[in-house]
């Protein structure tokens, strides 16, 4: 398994957040009405998302776990060979879903349920950054 690199997408992931926090405003209204900061935000969201991805499956090529049938799914694996947890797990295949939306914009996009998303959302992304740590210094 490729820690540094895995390490390296940890650190990008952590700045990714970093920028989100700095970015989003703190009042929704203020968020609706800056369409670059609402797009910026959103993109840098969904550059977190993929890194999530990509960590999940340099872990899943790394230990030889089964190819995931979708980004959902690789989050799965994790979960299934006991790296992240269950709770989290879900918050996360979540998450991906709903950067799909963002990314393939499936409909109409509400901007207050994205502002929600994005205001609570890093948490778990930071949660998720701590349970590979601990997993990767194991």
């Amino acid at each position: 398994m490729d820690i540094e690199r895995i390490k390296d997408k940890l650190s990008e992931l952590q700045s990714y957040l970093i920028e989100l926090e700095e970015d989003l405003p703190d009042a929704v209204d203020d968020y609706l009405e800056q369409r670059i900061t609402k797009r910026a935000c959103e993109r840098t969201f969904q550059l977190a998302c993929q890194v999530v991805l990509d960590i999940c499956n340099l872990i899943i090529a790394g230990k030889g776990f089964s190819i995931p049938k979708d980004n959902r799914d690789a989050i799965g694996k994790l979960t299934e060979n006991k790296i992240i947890p269950e709770k989290l797990s879900l918050r996360l295949q979540d998450m991906i879903s709903f950067r799909n939306l963002l990314v393939h914009r499936y409909g109409k996009v509400d901007d207050n349920r994205v502002y929600v998303h994005l205001k609570e959302e890093t948490d778990d992304l930071y949660r998720f950054i701590e349970v590979i740590e601990d997993f990767i210094e194991s």
